[in-house]
């Protein structure tokens, strides 16, 4: 790209972190992007860092160190996964120096250029900024984290230059616009635009239900509610089989699509549990497709894209009345509670079950919400913004 405004972007280096293997479904939104801009002609490099120690103590899939894809003939697309140590959430601002120092090395030790440099999330759009700056690369930052971290683990010599330098910000929800906003990364929202999260709707899309049931031996008269997502307190596992539980109807089954989280223990226990456990990404739709109703009561998010992956294959959704929802969800597609209160997750589980033309209603409401947010689209808009803040 140059300063030609009918020029285009045509490479790029992502920084995230983490990225997916065929066996290894960890950080599957940040792929579906990279190969929707792949199919856009866009060559990316991806720069993902992976950590030596949580392999040796708690077993995690070891990645290549450099692997290169071809997806749908796209653009194809390089990983560079670097080996760092990881020392614990006490060691927050060792650990991000140690993974911007792998960022670093990995693409000045290959030399790699491209039109702009974007970090998918705020702190891995830090570990870029001294690469970038270095090579006269535009850096953008794209928010989707549930909490943002950057400004305590960075001081405010080493954050004020790298605001300045970034040249444009992707926020996922209002909400992590406002956060980016209150936490002084933000200090010109002409730099700032929301796009919500999205799906790939090649894949996730509404099956014959009949025929998915079958996997599993549900019937057509069954009532059966989907989580996907940690099995931890934040996303809410427990407080939906609780809910369940408390309604005490053997008609209700579950499917429960995930794991613990760093060996946190957590596992739904409640009656009528039919499938619990991961999945690789592309076998999630068909799950999904068994099921009436999501069910997400989770507390912080950026934009969850298992809720949008849900609507896509047509479901009702039950979640958390906060502002990282509020972008996605309404009264038309989701019945919102406050996700702590197993009565009302109970509650809202049971209005849904009993009323039929609502569930009908919220579904068809669900796959129109769903349709305005496919990944293809969610790409042609970055990059529309990106293009235009690097031409200004």
């Amino acid at each position: 790209m140059t300063n030609n405004k009918n020029e285009h972007i045509d490479s790029m280096i992502v920084c995230s972190s983490g990225y997916p293997t065929p066996t290894d479904s960890v950080c599957p939104f940040v792929e579906q992007i990279v190969n929707a801009y792949s199919q856009m002609g866009i060559k990316v490099t991806v720069v993902a860092p992976q950590s030596i120690i949580k392999h040796l103590l708690r077993g995690t899939e070891l990645h290549p160190r450099k692997r290169e894809y071809t997806y749908n003939n796209g653009v194809p697309v390089t990983v560079y996964q670097p080996y760092v140590f990881s020392l614990g959430g006490r060691f927050g601002r060792l650990n991000s120096i140690l993974r911007d120092r792998a960022v670093y090395r990995t693409l000045k030790r290959n030399k790699i250029k491209a039109d702009i440099c974007y970090g998918h999330f705020w702190h891995h759009a830090y570990s870029l900024y001294k690469y970038a700056k270095e090579n006269n690369m535009p850096l953008f930052a794209i928010s989707g984290e549930s909490s943002i971290s950057c400004h305590r683990i960075k001081n405010n010599n080493e954050l004020a230059p790298f605001i300045d330098y970034v040249k444009g910000l992707v926020c996922v929800s209002s909400k992590n616009r406002d956060e980016s906003r209150e936490k002084g990364l933000l200090l010109d929202e002409k730099k700032c635009i929301v796009i919500p999260n999205a799906i790939d709707n090649t894949i996730f899309k509404v099956y014959d239900r009949t025929d998915a049931r079958k996997q599993l031996g549900l019937k057509d008269d069954d009532f059966v509610v989907a989580f996907t997502g940690w099995f931890d307190n934040n996303k809410g596992v427990q407080r939906v089989s609780n809910a369940i539980d408390k309604l005490g109807d053997f008609r209700i089954k579950s499917i429960f699509i995930g794991d613990n989280r760093d060996g946190s223990g957590i596992r739904p226990d409640c009656e009528g549990v039919v499938f619990m456990g991961r999945l690789t990404h592309s076998q999630v739709p068909l799950y999904l497709n068994m099921a009436d109703v999501f069910v997400l009561p989770t507390l912080h998010e950026g934009c969850n894209n298992a809720i949008i992956e849900a609507m896509a294959c047509g479901l009702p959704i039950i979640s958390s009345n906060l502002s990282f929802n509020w972008d996605v969800l309404n009264k038309s597609n989701s019945i919102l509670v406050d996700p702590m209160n197993i009565d009302d997750i109970a509650m809202a589980i049971k209005q849904l079950k009993e009323d039929k033309l609502l569930r009908k209603q919220m579904s068809q409401h669900a796959l129109e919400t769903a349709e305005g947010l496919t990944i293809n689209r969610r790409a042609e808009r970055i990059i529309s913004f990106i293009e235009a803040k690097c031409h200004n």
